[in-house]
C-alpha cells in the first residue's frame, strides 16, 4: 500500500463528498475542482510532465466554464442525506473496491485506484437518481466518468500521453456541456427541471376532451358570428357604452340634482258651439212626391261670452211617410 496514493486517493473522494452534499454553488465548484486535479495523480507511476501539466490545465479550464455558467447562482439542492451520510457511503464503497482489487482477476494497477474510483461511483448515484436540478445532475455526472476512469487505472497498465490527452479533452467538454446547460437554465429561470413534480405520479392530461377556457361572448355585432347562435349571442350581449350586468345603478351626487324638464303648459280650449244634425230625408216612394216642407234651420250659435244654458234639445224627428203599395194595371 502506497501511503501517497492513499493520500491523493483520500483527497479525491473527499472533494466528491463536498460537491455532492453542499448546497453551496462555489462549494460544489471547488469540490469538482479537487477531484479533477486529484485523480490523475492516483496513478502508478505516474504520468510524465506534460500530460500532467494538460490535466491540470483540462481541470481547470473546466471549473471556469462551471463558474461562468452558475453566475449569480448561490444556492443548489443539496444532499438529503447529509454529508455524514455522503462520506460513511463513500468510505464502504472504497473499502469494497480496495478489498476487490482486480475483480478476480490480477490487477496491473494500483489498488487506492480502483478504491477511489469505488468511491466516486457511490457517490455519484444519488445526484443522478434524485437530483432535481441540473448541477446536481452535471455534478453526478463528472462524478461517474472520473470514477470510471480510476477504476481502468486500478485494472490496466498506466496510460499513455495521447490517452493522457483525451482524458483531459473529455474533462473540458464536460465541463463546459454543464456549464452551457446551467447558463440556459437560469436564463429560463432557475436551476430546476422543467415538468418535474415532487410526486413521482403525475396527473396525466386528457387526450381527446381537452378542458378549454370558454371564450368570451363578443360584445359588438360585428364580431358576432353568423347563425343562429351568433343572433342569440349579439342579442344577449348588452349594448355598447351600457353598464355592466350585476353594477350598481348610478345615483346622482346630492349637490348636483339632475335636471328637471318643465312640463308642457296646456292652452284652455276654446268652446266650440255644438252644431245640431240635419234632418235625414226619407226616400219618397215610388209614385209620390216627396215632402215639400222646408227643414227647419239651425239655431245660430251663441257668442262666446254668453252665459252657459241649459243643454239643447234636438227637435223631433219628422214622422216617416208610410209606403203605399201600388198594383200593377
Amino acid at each position: 500500500m502506497n501511503v501517497a496514493l492513499a493520500g491523493f486517493a483520500g483527497v479525491t473522494v473527499a472533494g466528491a463528498v463536498l460537491a455532492v452534499s453542499t448546497r453551496d454553488v462555489r462549494a460544489t465548484v471547488l469540490g469538482i475542482l479537487i477531484v479533477l486535479l486529484a485523480a490523475p495523480l492516483v496513478a502508478s507511476p505516474w504520468p510524465g510532465p506534460l500530460p500532467i501539466l494538460a490535466r491540470l490545465a483540462a481541470a481547470l479550464l473546466a471549473a471556469r466554464l462551471l463558474t461562468i455558467g452558475l453566475r449569480d447562482v448561490t444556492l443548489t439542492g443539496g444532499s438529503r442525506i447529509g454529508w455524514p451520510a455522503e462520506a460513511l457511503a463513500a468510505s464502504a464503497a472504497s473499502v469494497i473496491g480496495f478489498g476487490s482489487h482486480g475483480l478476480g482477476a490480477v490487477g496491473l494497477g494500483p489498488a487506492e485506484a480502483q478504491a477511489a474510483g469505488f468511491g466516486l461511483i457511490a457517490l455519484a448515484i444519488t445526484p443522478l437518481a434524485t437530483g432535481r436540478d441540473v448541477l446536481r445532475l452535471g455534478v453526478g455526472t463528472v462524478l461517474l466518468v472520473m470514477g470510471a476512469l480510476l477504476v481502468r487505472v486500478g485494472l490496466d497498465q498506466p496510460a499513455g500521453d495521447g490517452e493522457q490527452l483525451v482524458v483531459g479533452l473529455l474533462t473540458i467538454g464536460l465541463g463546459g456541456a454543464v456549464g452551457v446547460i446551467a447558463a440556459a437554465a437560469r436564463a429560463a429561470g432557475g436551476l430546476e427541471i422543467a415538468n418535474r413534480g415532487t410526486d413521482r405520479r403525475r396527473a396525466r392530461l386528457p387526450d381527446a376532451h381537452r378542458i378549454v377556457a370558454p371564450a368570451t361572448a363578443p360584445t359588438t355585432p360585428e364580431a358576432a358570428p353568423a347563425g343562429r347562435r351568433g343572433r342569440r349571442s349579439a342579442a344577449a350581449a348588452p349594448p355598447v357604452g351600457a353598464p355592466p350586468v350585476g353594477a350598481p345603478p348610478v345615483v346622482a351626487a346630492p349637490d348636483e340634482p339632475p335636471p328637471t324638464e318643465p312640463a308642457p303648459t296646456e292652452a284652455p280650449a276654446a268652446s266650440r258651439p255644438r252644431r245640431s244634425p240635419a234632418p235625414r230625408s226619407s226616400p219618397s216612394p215610388r209614385g209620390q212626391e216627396p215632402d215639400a216642407r222646408p227643414a227647419a234651420e239651425p239655431a245660430p250659435p251663441p257668442p262666446p261670452d254668453a252665459p252657459a244654458s241649459e243643454p239643447e234639445q234636438r227637435p223631433p224627428a219628422p214622422p216617416r211617410p208610410r209606403r203605399r203599395r201600388v198594383e200593377p194595371r
